[in-house]
């Protein structure tokens, strides 16, 4: 993503269901999309994880999990201090 369109990135957590933010060669601005609905026989036959319940349980990747979330704020410091 362009540096000066990095401002988009604080919106990914508000997207929903079937959106997306486009950029790239082919698209003059980036810009946020919503594509459209599958036919019922092509959708896929879940529900999806319930990715806040999973997060909050004790199991035994914990130590994974918090890892990498060290690591990722870790590196997201050394962004900031360039």
């Amino acid at each position: 993503m362009p540096d000066a369109a990095r401002g988009n990135l604080a919106t990914l957590s508000s997207l929903g269901a079937q959106e997306a933010i486009v950029c790239g060669e082919g698209v003059p601005l980036p810009m946020r999309i919503r594509f459209d609905d599958l036919p019922r026989g092509r959708r896929p036959r879940n529900e999806g994880a319930d990715f806040a319940k999973a997060w909050q349980t004790d199991s035994a990747d914990a130590d994974f999990r918090d890892e990498g979330v060290r690591r990722w704020r870790q590196q997201s410091r050394k962004r900031l201090a360039i």
